[in-house]
């Protein structure tokens, strides 16, 4: 869970770097890439997952004078790993968000990471709830909300 917090806190980063170039210049664009690592539990079945994988993000954005913001963020990750079970299980996210809002204004996106056993472990899902505002300056605030698991059938 902490390794999921630190991607959508790294993705925030780079989201106000690019707010912020884009609220002086009037657009923006940018990517980042970096190494995941961490551990989720299986909701399904109890079984701490150990990944390690890449996230890979690609931003654009333009700001008006008048305060509003229209963004594109599309992204992709890609974990695999081994239970404290024995089951392997590969991780896939591949996403594209577009938000369009007001400066001052608190704005919510949901990332979703589905993730397959490769044997008989059940699958399931770790979602992710993010709440950002982009504040008059130019800044970008973000807070994970809550990170959550189900069990995909």
């Amino acid at each position: 869970m902490k390794v999921m917090k630190r991607i959508m806190l790294m993705t925030s980063f780079a989201m106000a770097a690019l707010l912020l170039t884009a609220a002086n210049a009037s657009a923006g664009a940018g990517q980042i890439d970096f190494p995941i690592n961490g551990a989720i539990i299986n909701p399904c079945n109890g079984e701490t997952f150990t990944y390690t994988g890449s996230f890979h993000g690609v931003f654009n954005a333009v700001v008006n004078d008048a305060g509003s913001f229209h963004m594109v963020f599309n992204d992709n990750i890609r974990v695999s790993g081994t239970g404290d079970q024995g089951s392997s299980y590969v991780g896939s996210e591949t996403d594209q968000s577009i938000f369009n809002g007001r400066v001052g204004v608190e704005q919510t996106f949901v990332s979703s990471l589905t993730m397959i056993s490769k044997g008989a472990a059940p699958n399931f899902f770790q979602h992710i709830l993010i709440r950002f505002t982009v504040n008059a300056d130019g800044n970008l605030t973000a807070n994970i909300n809550s990170v959550t698991a189900s069990c995909r059938a």
